[in-house]
């Protein structure tokens, strides 16, 4: 049993990446994401084979992460809500080109500049397209520091397999929250699988452009790729649902909080469930659609944002099922407290 150490999220984060095999990252400082930012570079240039660059934006970030992961570097940018704007062109050409790389947003209140505290404003921004024309990231949503650093480990991996963006949503809260974490071991950058596609700087090497004979193939190959993520790689944790009458549909540090909440309830005999998606892209829509309406009376949906974003999946997910569907939310740095969730469980039971 490996041992435990007393790590701060966004370390966590940091520090598991680099175990992951991340050998490049670049990125520019922006609260509450900071700190990751700080810890690499602390780090990376005093390890063979890393290299840390401070961009000097999230636009040129973006753009180094491309080159390096072009080239076969495991590769990684971290920044929030505003940097993710920015990034957006970037995004979508490594999605279009098929070039891997990991992108960790730790969220800040939006829109707009807005403030610093905690939020999941940035939901639509990375789960209905990155950047334009329609591709996807996939997307990863962590709610204890422990599966934060079990999630990026994971997710150079899904990049590889997958040759796509992987970007893990945190906020504020989780990224400065410390608990005691198991970390993975180190990788051994000799022995991480080869990418045949990379380019070499050798006249005979492969390429990544698509030409205007294959165009329309790479648009097909993407959208066969994202159904089969539909159908293969969404998951969701499912919390004392067995015999729920009430379900909330949370994710992130609101689905940690509203656990505790459901805890209270159950002690007091109240039958209330989570379902909680780890994965936001794909969407977990199974979990929601094959719930029993003579069961389930209520979906409680709950979010740190306005407007609404999550909640329009879960609806989308309970298409036709006749349970009834409610939200609460705050945002705007606001964020929904343990008495304001559980006064409204109480309200539903």
């Amino acid at each position: 049993m490996a041992k435990k150490v007393v790590m701060q999220g966004n370390e966590a984060l940091a520090e598991s990446a680099l175990r992951a095999g991340c050998s490049f990252f670049a990125g520019y400082p922006i609260t509450p994401q900071t700190e990751i930012t700080e810890y690499l570079a602390g780090k990376m240039n005093d390890m063979p084979g890393r290299v840390f660059i401070q961009g000097e934006s999230e636009l040129a970030s973006i753009n180094m992460v491309f080159g390096a992961s072009a080239t076969g570097a495991r590769s990684m940018t971290a920044t929030s809500g505003q940097g993710i704007s920015l990034m957006q062109e970037g995004m979508s050409l490594l999605s279009e080109t098929g070039v891997p790389a990991v992108v960790v947003d730790v969220q800040r209140g939006g829109p707009g500049n807005n403030d610093t505290n905690p939020s999941q404003a940035d939901y639509n921004i990375l789960t209905k397209s990155v950047g334009h024309g329609g591709a996807h990231a996939f997307v990863l949503a962590p709610s204890t520091v422990q599966e934060t650093a079990d999630m990026v480990y994971e997710a150079f991996d899904i990049a590889d397999e997958q040759r796509c963006v992987v970007a893990i949503m945190i906020d504020g809260m989780l990224g400065h929250l410390m608990e005691a974490i198991e970390l993975m071991p180190y990788r051994d950058l000799s022995e991480l699988p080869p990418r045949p596609y990379t380019e070499k700087g050798n006249p005979a090497g492969n390429r990544l452009q698509a030409g205007w004979d294959n165009l329309e193939q790479v648009g097909k190959d993407l959208e066969s790729k994202y159904e089969m993520w539909e159908k293969e790689m969404a998951k969701a944790e499912h919390f004392m649902t067995e015999d729920a009458e009430v379900i909330v549909a949370a994710w992130g540090t609101v689905a940690r909080t509203t656990k505790t909440a459901i805890r209270k309830l159950r002690a007091e005999g109240k039958k209330v469930g989570l379902i909680r998606p780890k994965t936001l892209y794909p969407f977990p829509q199974e979990p929601f659609a094959n719930l029993d309406e003579k069961q389930v009376k209520h979906i409680l949906s709950l979010e740190n944002s306005y407007p609404v974003q999550f909640y329009n999946d879960v609806k989308a997910s309970l298409a036709g099922k006749k349970i009834a569907l409610s939200k609460k939310n705050r945002g705007m740095g606001y964020e929904l407290s343990l008495e304001e969730i559980e006064e409204e469980l109480r309200r539903l039971l």
